[in-house]
């Protein structure tokens, strides 16, 4: 037998650990450590993306990986009728768009996120199904020319002005073969599929389509048949057979994923399984969806697919799911982790710095401390570490602090009065203190006490703003002041007072990020969302949940808003990208009014409270990554 050296001319090299970059890919390697031969394999795989803002299973879908609608579909259990709610995905997060005229679930749908159709289903009221027939135009939804033949749970392949409505059921038994023709303006009847079936899946054009899977009477099927205009010819079954599935591409490449297996009706367990066809036949694949999901549609190309909402556990989930083309990277999902304990539990505290050299300073409520802490400690990653304590006790609100663990401000505070009164009466602060990695020392005061507002920047250049001069929410500010590290100066106040906001910390003076809050009952929280670019606050995208008394991460550009109140304690975590906000990993504990530093994909968040008590917890935060692909090679 020929050697790797002679056929290459040179010897296979030895390392202890696989390497980590690219230049990796088409090479061998043996691994020392494992004992094993290795080389980086470029693979495809599912990855989770930004949740819906409602849950809905048999909802149509359209457009791409990146850019795709979803509408219709059913809300369970507050709305049992089919639903007319659209949204649109710009590949991170959905919104909220013009709703269709008619509530519709089990309908499909074709075309792009500015171009689609939807047709068929069951409406929100008798009869059982429906010829209704929607065109989407980006902006808004218009009744056009209905089905020949009314049905639901068809599958629909092709574009806004050229599309198939395949199989699907007549009636609650029937699993229909008809195939109606859309050729822009109105349907007719085209040559039949061979097998009768609903809740299949398919993709293609109105000349070339795909169809497989689905529920025949009594059970699932497997078989596949193609489209060339004219006539549809059975192909290569999938290799297992599943109804209510989800499907992408073309008659030359195609994908299947979930759906319901056992084949058996009533359907079984949801699957993970996905399916590759290349035109010929249909292979298993190793990418598996992130959880099982059956009754919804999928969108996209045979590697780049989407899908959202559906049946996962539990039933009508808000999650998206999307699949990567084939590369040598595979994505790490982002994670919160546990960290060394805050020296104290407390609340109202500010922070500074970053993941691994991270800064805590005041707070309220604990170490002996009811009316406001000087405690000041230093984390090194793992550990904490007491540091010099601040000049005047007091708590710090929500996000007041900004800078490094050598070069921080604590700005405004307040301190909470006498405990034992009831109700507690607030006394707001202006003071404001330095930190130089050993010592804090007094600079210039504010303009006006206020307490729980937002800070960016530095110790030389930082904006203040938002807030409350008492008791939030009895009185709510929406000041906005700049440091020069000399003076504080009066800057365009936020478009929307508010109290609790949270900031992007690791942002400019110029360049600074507010979000969430609290405007008082009954809007305890808020999604609200501002920019200030130096003269001027704007309005940007809303969050996707509101929150308040959380803490801000990272930039204006790329920002993480943490924890917080919603209106109860909460572990959502929502990540900023410059245009849009998207869910990403929850916290592990719920946390609100804690202290905080790092960036959106290296966060460290201490102390505060939980939902019974206050709290020392310390959480890390590790955005999405991507790691190489590692293949172990054998003698085959």
């Amino acid at each position: 037998m020929t050697t790797y050296k002679e056929t290459f001319g040179k010897q296979i090299k030895q390392v202890s650990s696989d390497p980590t970059d690219a230049g990796a890919e088409g090479q061998i390697w043996f691994n020392t450590t494992e004992g094993s031969f290795r080389s980086v394999l470029a693979t495809g795989g599912w990855v989770s993306g930004g949740n819906l803002n409602r849950g809905t299973t048999g909802a149509i879908m359209a457009g791409s990986q990146t850019a795709s609608i979803i509408a219709g579909g059913y809300g369970f259990p507050t709305s049992p009728g089919g639903t007319n709610n659209t949204e649109s995905y710009n590949g991170s997060s959905w919104t909220n768009v013009n709703n269709m005229n008619d509530g519709i679930g089990y309908s499909s749908g074709v075309g792009t996120q500015v171009a689609a159709l939807a047709f068929g289903g069951v409406p929100s009221s008798a009869p059982y199904r429906s010829a209704l027939n929607e065109s989407w135009n980006g902006t808004s939804w218009s009744e056009v020319g209905d089905l020949v033949t009314a049905t639901m749970q068809m599958v629909g392949t092709g574009t806004q002005t050229a599309a198939l409505a395949i199989g699907g059921g007549s009636s609650a038994t029937d699993y229909a073969t008809t195939n109606q023709i859309w050729d822009g303006s109105s349907w007719s009847e085209g040559n039949d599929i061979n097998t009768g079936r609903a809740i299949a899946a398919g993709g293609g054009t109105s000349t070339a389509s795909l169809i497989f899977g689905g529920q025949v009477p009594g059970a699932a099927t497997a078989a596949t048949e193609t489209w060339n205009g004219s006539s549809w010819t059975s192909g290569s079954s999938m290799n297992t057979a599943r109804q209510a599935l989800l499907g992408a591409g073309s008659p030359s490449a195609a994908v299947a994923y979930g759906g319901t297996i056992p084949a058996s009706a009533p359907p079984g367990a949801n699957t993970t399984q996905t399916e590759d066809y290349d035109g010929t036949s249909w292979t298993i694949s190793s990418a598996t969806l992130v959880a099982g999901r059956s009754d919804t549609e999928g969108c996209g190309t045979g590697t780049a697919a989407i899908t959202a909402g559906g049946n996962p556990t539990p039933v009508n989930a808000t999650s998206t799911t999307t699949l990567n083309a084939p590369s040598i990277y595979s994505p790490i999902a982002a994670t919160w982790a546990s960290g060394g304990a805050y020296p104290t539990a407390i609340l109202q505290l500010g922070g500074a710095g970053t993941q691994t050299a991270g800064l805590g300073f005041g707070g309220n409520g604990g170490g002996g401390n009811p009316n406001g802490s000087v405690i000041s400690a230093e984390y090194n990653g793992s550990s904490w570490t007491s540091s010099g304590d601040l000049n005047q006790k007091g708590n710090t609100g929500s996000r007041t602090g900004v800078g490094t663990q050598t070069a921080a401000l604590c700005v405004a505070r307040r301190n909470d009065g006498t405990p034992s009164v009831s109700p507690v009466s607030y006394i707001a602060m202006n003071n404001v203190e330095e930190y130089n990695g050993s010592a804090w020392s007094n600079s210039p005061t504010l303009p006006a006490a206020t307490v729980e507002s937002g800070s960016t920047g530095t110790t030389v250049a930082a904006l203040y703003f938002g807030g409350s001069p008492g008791n939030p929410p009895a009185g709510l500010s929406g000041q906005s002041l700049y440091w020069n590290d000399t003076s504080w100066t009066a800057t365009p106040s936020l478009n929307t007072s508010r109290a609790g906001i949270m900031s992007a910390f690791q942002g400019t003076y110029n360049a600074s990020l507010g979000f969430g809050g609290s405007t008082g009952a009954p809007a305890y929280g808020v999604t609200n969302t501002e920019l200030y670019n130096g003269s001027s606050w704007t309005n940007l995208a809303v969050m996707l949940e509101q929150k308040n008394r959380g803490s801000g991460h990272g930039t204006s550009t790329a920002a993480l808003a943490a924890a917080g109140q919603n209106p109860s304690t909460t572990t959502n975590t929502q990540i900023w990208d410059g245009s849009s906000w998207a869910t990403t990993a929850s916290t592990a504990t719920a946390q609100y009014f804690q202290g905080g530093g790092g960036s959106s994909t290296a966060a460290v968040i201490f102390a505060g409270a939980d939902p019974s008590a206050y709290t020392t917890a310390t959480q890390e935060f590790t955005g999405e990554q991507q790691a190489l692909d590692y293949k172990t090679l054998t003698s085959s």
